[in-house]
């Protein structure tokens, strides 16, 4: 009986870790290109504080030569609406939106853990890897180019802004030849204007060839937002 008992126990081990391993990727909507060859950008997009995967995904489309997929933030605001976060953070005076550090960590490798995975399950060959996202999205994006720039051909920021606690490289040879596009909202109260500015300032120090586009619109994503990423694309 106890013998019985322990391999039982084993069983309902085994199949604990196996469930945590599966659940350890970010839900997500994906639209993959027909044409599925090196040169076809592969663009990973995350949302807002309050967003989802497919609220997002609704916004727009890009052209059938491209591939996008949508990411979900894993923590959730309201569990009955659907509207999640990449991280709590709390507005403090002067320079503040300190974030939750453990949250922001653990959400970066939910996003690299979803994106090979994604890549792997969907054979996808693109050596032109884009990330981005839009505000709290954005912020996380900028985030992931500054630590990981050697996994992405470049980076997308809507209306977001550096974080508060980042580190840089000490070889700056990482940031060459990524590509970097910039738009933010002229009236955005939300996240001013100054620190779009400021992540421009940062990207062009590092070496990455930087497009800055401003808006005539407050903190929404401009409405125009596929058009320019695939102008700046080409």
């Amino acid at each position: 009986m106890m013998v019985c008992m322990k391999k039982y126990l084993f069983i309902v081990l085994l199949i604990g870790v196996w469930s945590c391993e599966e659940s350890h990727i970010l839900n997500y909507e994906i639209r993959l290109s027909e044409d599925n060859s090196e040169d076809t950008p592969f663009i990973i997009l995350m949302h807002g504080k309050g967003g989802n995967a497919k609220s997002y995904s609704q916004k727009g489309v890009f052209n059938n030569g491209i591939s996008v997929i949508y990411l979900d933030a894993p923590y959730s605001m309201n569990p009955s609406s659907n509207r999640n976060k990449w991280y709590d953070f709390m507005n403090e005076i002067g320079d503040g939106w300190s974030g939750n550090q453990n949250q922001i960590k653990e959400s970066i490798e939910l996003v690299l853990n979803t994106i090979k995975k994604v890549l792997k399950e969907k054979k996808i060959k693109s050596n032109h890897i884009f990330i981005g996202g839009h505000s709290q999205g954005g912020i996380i994006a900028y985030k992931i180019a500054l630590t990981y720039p050697e996994m992405f051909k470049g980076f997308i920021i809507s209306s977001g802004r550096l974080p508060v606690v980042y580190t840089v490289k000490n070889d700056l040879s990482h940031y060459q030849n990524k590509k970097v596009l910039i738009i933010h909202g002229k009236n955005d109260g939300a996240i001013e204007l100054k620190y779009s500015l400021a992540g421009k300032n940062l990207m062009e120090k590092l070496g990455m060839e930087t497009q800055y586009v401003i808006k005539e619109r407050g903190h929404g994503q401009a409405p125009d937002f596929y058009d320019i990423v695939e102008s700046w694309l080409k």
